[in-house]
């Protein structure tokens, strides 16, 4: 498996650290957590990234919490321009304390915000399904499954 997908799940699967217990519903304490992890990888940063994924993270890959992190680390060594373009396809929560999410992401070399329009975007595009659990108030990504999309599905 190509590194890239890896690091684009990783990225995805990075969906909680600062969703703390609040006010917000579930539903919103992940997109808040998508979103915070989404900006630490535009800004490199890996503390945030680390901090989303559960210790008991599993994937079919048969990656663990430390390779997945492993994986970003690397990443972020080998492209100093590195952002991630995403897209929140839906997000369920059948119990208080477990997301079901379906993301779809690309890595670009320039920002989304100064990406040309993304019907021309030349990147690999993956669809996410993440199951993400409240553990003791952080939400984390416990589980995560990819496999190719279009730049279509981002738009």
């Amino acid at each position: 498996m190509r590194p890239a997908p890896l690091l684009l799940s990783l990225v995805a699967l990075l969906l909680a650290p600062d969703c703390r217990c609040s006010r917000l519903s579930p539903e919103e304490q992940a997109r808040k957590a998508i979103d915070t992890v989404v900006k630490a990888v535009n800004q490199r940063d890996l503390k945030p990234v680390a901090a989303s994924v559960s210790d008991q993270y599993t994937d079919r890959e048969g990656n663990d919490k430390e390779h997945i992190v492993s994986l970003v680390r690397v990443q972020f060594l080998l492209h100093p321009n590195l952002y991630l373009v995403a897209k929140l396809s839906s997000l369920e929560c059948p119990e208080a304390v477990q997301a079901h999410v379906v993301m779809f992401a690309a890595l670009a070399s320039v920002p989304g915000g100064v990406l040309p329009d993304l019907k021309n975007l030349s990147a690999d595009v993956y669809r996410f399904d993440l199951t993400l659990a409240d553990e003791d108030g952080t939400w984390r990504v416990v589980r995560a499954a990819w496999s190719p999309a279009t730049a279509r599905d981002l738009l």
